[in-house]
């Protein structure tokens, strides 16, 4: 049975394959792996290339050492933009910064090396204007490089509004990208027609499961875990997403978590490769 966690991170400094052998241990088989910033690097020309071959060594570790199978997803984080102005850059040169992460992580899609682009988005907290403004303006760019590629983009924002829906469906309208290839990554239980046709990746939390479900089942699921040693199992642990498979087969059938990954199948197609 096919158990996707559709967004998690893992360090060197944490669990990392350790981690993936539980995930393992209780069903999964397959996990979306997210670059984390990492701000003891110098915020220079290489920081990308040197965040992103860590994940990417992540990767191979993982797959060496496990059965699991991994898909990457590269990209700028959003609060690195507050980063580069806090450490000097002006606003528009800290968003072109961004912007060549952009660039960075394509050419990594186009080796086939990573499978999508993200986490990248907006800061949630509060920033200025002109710093909200430039990461609207990467969040497009992000758009048409998913669109050109033929991939998701995974996106990092404030906790979810209608505002934040319908913002997001407005730039993936203006690119011309489909919406099922517009993944609200840490996504409350909102499955129906109010996220206005973005893909919802929702925390597996049983309670959001359950309210995710009573209105379908066009949602991934993902645990956000952080392998983050100061704070063990934030936001999820490892293993929330097989434990919720198999609560989901047996509270709602085999049939409503087929339909689940079905997604994860039509959103990724590198899928095809494996199944």
């Amino acid at each position: 049975m096919l158990v996707f966690d559709n967004h998690m991170h893992l360090q060197f400094k944490g669990e990392n394959v350790a981690a993936v052998k539980r995930f393992e241990k209780f069903g999964g088989t397959h996990i979306n792996l997210t670059n984390v910033p990492n701000y003891s690097y110098p915020l220079d020309e290489n920081y990308y290339l040197r965040i992103y071959e860590d994940t990417v060594k992540l990767k191979k570790i993982v797959e060496r050492e496990t059965n699991v199978k991994v898909l990457l997803t590269l990209g700028p984080y959003p609060v690195d933009m507050v980063e580069l102005v806090n450490g000097g850059m002006t606003v528009e040169s800290a968003k072109e910064f961004l912007i060549d992460g952009l660039e960075l992580a394509s050419k990594y899609i186009e080796e086939g090396e990573a499978h999508a682009i993200g986490e990248v988005g907006r800061p949630h907290f509060d920033v200025s204007d002109e710093i909200w403004n430039a990461s609207n303006e990467v969040i497009l760019e992000s758009m048409k490089y998913a669109k050109k590629l033929d991939v998701p983009v995974i996106l990092h924002t404030e906790s979810a509004t209608e505002r934040t829906w319908k913002d997001l469906a407005e730039f993936a309208g203006k690119v011309g990208l489909p919406k099922d290839r517009v993944i609200k990554h840490y996504s409350p239980p909102v499955v129906d027609s109010r996220n206005f046709g973005i893909f919802p990746s929702v925390i597996a939390s049983r309670k959001n499961v359950r309210l995710a479900l009573s209105q379908g089942t066009r949602f991934l699921l993902e645990t956000d875990f952080m392998d983050e040693p100061s704070r063990p199992n934030a936001v999820l642990p490892i293993e929330s997403v097989p434990k919720r498979a198999q609560w989901i087969v047996q509270e709602y059938g085999q049939d409503t978590w087929c339909e689940i990954m079905d997604n994860a199948r039509r959103i990724y197609t590198r899928f095809e490769e494996w199944i």
